[in-house]
C-alpha cells in the first residue's frame, strides 16, 4: 500500500495551476464545476456520469468534504477525477493524474481494504469492493494539523490571540522563500494581515543538506533581534531575502551577515561573538526538529492557515477560504454534521 500511496503522490504534484473554488466555499461551486457531467440531485447528494453518487458536505454555507461512491467505469473515473478536481482546487491539473491513477491501478486496489492516499494537502480514503471494475467508495477531506503540534515562534506580526494564524515555514536560503517575502507578503500585508484577527509567524526551517548557510542566517536573525529588538528580526529578514546572492554561496558568511546588519544601522556590537559561539543554535536546531520530525515537513515555503496546509499560497483568495473552512470545520467538531446543504442545482 505503501507504493500506491507514493506512486499517486507522484502524480498528483504535476498540478501546477492556480487554485480555484473548491471545499471552503459554497458546494454549490463544487457542483457547477462539473456540470457537463450533468450532476442531478438525489437525496442529499448527487447523481452524475454513470450513476456515480456523491454528497458535499458542508457547514455555515461552504463544503468540508465530498463522499461517494459508483462503479470503476471509464465515464466514472473521468467524472471522479473532475469531481476530486474542483473539490481541491486544482481542476483540471489534478483531474487528470487522479483519473489515471484509478484507471491503471484499480486491480492492486480491489480488495486491499480501506486505502487512505495523501492528495497534496488533502486525504483521500478509498475502498474498492470487487469483482472488476470495481466498486469505489471514497471521502475526500482536507488534513489538518493539531494545532499543539505546531512550535512556539517569538517571530510573529500581529495579535497573540488572533483567530486566524499564517505560519511561514521558512529558509532564509531557498530561492523560493525569498520569492515569497518579495511577491506573497506585499499582497497579505495590503490585505488579510490588515485584519486584527490574523497573525503571521516565521518558522525557522534551514535545508542544511542543500543550503549550508541556511542555518547560521537564521542564527543571525536571533542574534539581530536579541541586540537590536523584536522589530529588527523583521527588518533584517527582508534584508536577508533581498541579499540572498550576497552571502548565500560563502564558505564563511558570518562577517557578510553582519556587515549587512550594519548596512541596515542596527547594532553589531555583539552579533560576530554571537555567531560564532552558536548562542542560538539550539533554537534553531529546535525549530528544525519541530518541523522536520514533528510536523514531518520536507520543504521550504511551507505555509499553514491554523491547521491546515496553504496549497496556492500566492494568492490571497486561497487564505480566506480557508479562513472559512478552518470556521465551518470548528463548527463541525462542535456539533452536529450537515450534509448536503447549501448545494443547488446548476
Amino acid at each position: 500500500m505503501r507504493a500506491l500511496r507514493t506512486a499517486f503522490a507522484a502524480l498528483a504534484l504535476l498540478a501546477t495551476s492556480h487554485a480555484v473554488a473548491g471545499l471552503g466555499d459554497p458546494a454549490a461551486d463544487i457542483v457547477a464545476a462539473v456540470a457537463s457531467f450533468e450532476p442531478q440531485q438525489s437525496g442529499d447528494g448527487y447523481v452524475a456520469a454513470n450513476d456515480f453518487r456523491f454528497v458535499i458536505e458542508s457547514r455555515d454555507g461552504v463544503a468540508t468534504a465530498v463522499t461517494g461512491t459508483g462503479i470503476l467505469t471509464d465515464a466514472n473515473v473521468r467524472f471522479l477525477g473532475a469531481l476530486l478536481g474542483a473539490a481541491s482546487g486544482y481542476g483540471p491539473d489534478i483531474a487528470g493524474p487522479i483519473a489515471d491513477f484509478f484507471r491503471t491501478r484499480t486491480a492492486d486496489l480491489i480488495g486491499a481494504g480501506e486505502l487512505p492516499i495523501q492528495v497534496l494537502e488533502f486525504d483521500l480514503t478509498a475502498t474498492v469492493a470487487g469483482p472488476a471494475p470495481g466498486v469505489l467508495s471514497f471521502v475526500f477531506e482536507p488534513q489538518v494539523v493539531d494545532e499543539s503540534l505546531f512550535p512556539e515562534t517569538s517571530h510573529f506580526i500581529g495579535s497573540a490571540t488572533a483567530e486566524y494564524v499564517i505560519r511561514v515555514f521558512s529558509d532564509f536560503q531557498c530561492p523560493f522563500c525569498a520569492n515569497y517575502v518579495a511577491a506573497v507578503m506585499p499582497l497579505l500585508e495590503e490585505t488579510v494581515l490588515q485584519r486584527d484577527d490574523v497573525r503571521f509567524e516565521l518558522h525557522h526551517f534551514p535545508l542544511r543538506s542543500i543550503h549550508p548557510n541556511a542555518n547560521v542566517a537564521a542564527e543571525a536573525a536571533e542574534c539581530v533581534a536579541q541586540e537590536n529588538g523584536p522589530s529588527s528580526f523583521w527588518t533584517y529578514h527582508d534584508a536577508l531575502f533581498a541579499q540572498q546572492a550576497r552571502w548565500s554561496g560563502l564558505i564563511d558568511p558570518v562577517d557578510t551577515l553582519v556587515a549587512l546588519a550594519a548596512d541596515l544601522g542596527l547594532s553589531t556590537v555583539d552579533m560576530g561573538t554571537c555567531l560564532r559561539t552558536g548562542r542560538f543554535g539550539d533554537v534553531v536546531e529546535s525549530a528544525y526538529v519541530a518541523a522536520s520530525q514533528g510536523l514531518l515537513l520536507t520543504g521550504t515555503p511551507t505555509v499553514f492557515l491554523n491547521g491546515l496546509k496553504v496549497g496556492d499560497y500566492s494568492e490571497v483568495d486561497t487564505y480566506l477560504r480557508l479562513m472559512r473552512l478552518s470556521d465551518a470545520l470548528n463548527s463541525v467538531a462542535g456539533g452536529q454534521d450537515q450534509v448536503g446543504d447549501d448545494v443547488d442545482t446548476p
